[in-house]
């Protein structure tokens, strides 16, 4: 290596931040969302239900690995303080770019949002019904009163939803036409561009995998065999 090669400043390298389950999980959510919506419009309830079990399974494995998965995958890697949030939003308006080599703090809030509000709607769904031909497959074992949250909340958070991919989206676009972050590409190949190397994450672990697969896996199939 030359004098001049190594007396150069380093710029940012392409480093592994987002592992293959966050990846999985995150397009899995998205096609069973799409399904939801044209299953429901279409009245293919059957299919409806099991893309609703399938989302409830990917909820829960996302959550458990953001307990137990890799450095970038946790929760605790989620810097969201009121302070971190605006600083990462004035940053954002100005044009910064690379300085979270995960989710930045607004991306982070945006990322709990729209898996507590999936949640939401997956449960609610287990305990919804028409009152003429279709039952969650808990709706003959909730209260009257959860009953009744799920008739209120069932119908009405898909548009919540929508709005929040929407901004989403919109949030992706910014940062590809704006900032030059290729976001999309990222979570496709798992790699961000970044300036220290040591930032990248660690091996998934087989055992940690399946401490989180197993539990998803299991309410899938528990929700099927329940299923009228």
């Amino acid at each position: 290596m030359s004098q001049s090669s190594r007396s150069a400043p380093a710029g940012p390298q392409y480093i592994s931040v987002w592992d293959l389950p966050v990846r999985l999980v995150h397009w899995a959510i998205a096609v069973c969302f799409v399904t939801l919506l044209v299953t429901v419009r279409q009245g293919w309830m059957q299919a409806h239900f099991y893309a609703g079990y399938s989302l409830a399974a990917l909820i829960v494995f996302r959550l458990i690995w953001g307990v137990l998965g890799t450095r970038y995958a946790r929760f605790s890697s989620f810097r969201i303080t009121p302070k971190t949030l605006a600083g990462a939003l004035r940053g954002l308006l100005r044009g910064e770019t690379n300085r979270f080599a995960g989710h930045n703090p607004a991306g982070a809030l945006m990322a709990l949002i729209l898996l507590g509000t999936l949640g939401l709607q997956v449960a609610s769904g287990l305990v919804y019904s028409d009152d003429v031909f279709w039952f969650g497959p808990l709706y003959f074992e909730a209260s009257e009163t959860l009953q009744q949250w799920a008739a209120l909340l069932h119908p009405r958070l898909p548009a919540l939803l929508l709005a929040l991919v929407a901004l989403h989206i919109l949030a992706v676009l910014y940062h590809r036409l704006r900032l030059r972050e290729p976001l999309v590409a990222a979570m496709v190949h798992g790699r961000k561009p970044w300036h220290d190397p040591t930032a990248a994450r660690e091996p998934i672990g087989v055992v940690r995998f399946l401490l989180a697969l197993l539990p998803a896996v299991a309410l899938f199939i528990w929700l099927a065999a329940i299923t009228v």
